[in-house]
């Protein structure tokens, strides 16, 4: 079980609007088993020492899973299914509000647009998949968008879905992944990664991004936490950046 943050807090309240700030992020994750997922979150604190592995994905406990405080908004890639939690299926993203019965859920595929209809991706395939999740802070919308390394962005989203994200957070949040594993030795991989709080997060050289294998001690020496001074934006790649590596988690990120 891991977190891995971008250092600092990001501002998410518009003083000029009732609406939260708009914000879009983009990566390529690989998971090289099923047990249990990952998840992109958005959180108030990077504070998770009481959070469980397994089926709650290093995210929340027994007794705080569906606890409005938890202010928390993530995003997973589930691997395994959770009957406790409602999960539809093993291999689904699910869109979560302060705990993991999913407020949306959905058979994890792309929509192609030269056949003009979804098809399946398997997230514990190893293979990298993109995904992009895009809030609309005028409209009120989150937008989750997955496709295949070698896919443009397709057309339309796997899942939208109507939200105040103003009831969820802070004037300031955290932004990072978390990823758990149960009875299955499984490595969860962030191969690159790009966050926007205004706009369309910026796109990063995807022949840049490391292969799927974890780094060897020697090579961790080259890298160092995250300590810049934050932006409004961070791109990642695999040249000049910064790694955390917590549990089986890693992370590529390089603040502009």
């Amino acid at each position: 079980m891991g977190q891995a943050f971008h250092g600092f807090p990001i501002p998410f309240t518009n003083p000029n609007s009732s609406n939260p700030f708009s914000f879009s992020t983009s990566f390529v994750f690989s998971i090289n088993a099923p047990g249990h997922g990952l998840t992109f979150m958005i959180s108030p604190s990077m504070d998770f020492t009481r959070a469980m592995a397994s089926q709650f994905l290093g995210l929340f406990n027994a007794s705080n899973n569906g606890n409005s405080t938890n202010r928390i908004l993530a995003v997973e890639f589930d691997t395994v299914k959770s009957n406790e939690f409602l999960d539809i299926d093993g291999n689904h993203v699910g869109i979560d509000v302060n705990g993991l019965v999913s407020v949306e859920s959905a058979p994890a595929a792309f929509f192609s647009n030269r056949h003009s209809k979804n098809i399946t991706l398997k997230l514990s395939s190893k293979d990298p998949i993109r995904a992009w999740i895009e809030y609309d802070g005028e409209e009120m919308v989150l937008n989750v968008t997955l496709a295949p390394l070698d896919i443009s962005k397709p057309k339309l989203p796997l899942m939208s879905r109507k939200m105040n994200l103003t009831e969820i957070f802070n004037d300031k949040m955290f932004v990072g992944f978390s990823a758990s594993t149960g009875n299955m030795t499984s490595n969860h991989y962030v191969l690159g990664w790009s966050f926007s709080r205004e706009g369309k997060a910026k796109e990063f050289d995807l022949t840049l991004l490391p292969s799927v294998s974890a780094p060897s001690p020697s090579e961790l020496d080259d890298f160092d936490l995250i300590s810049d001074t934050p932006s409004d934006s961070a791109t990642a790649n695999a040249k000049g950046t910064k790694l955390i590596i917590i549990c089986k988690l890693v992370i590529m990120f390089f603040m502009m």
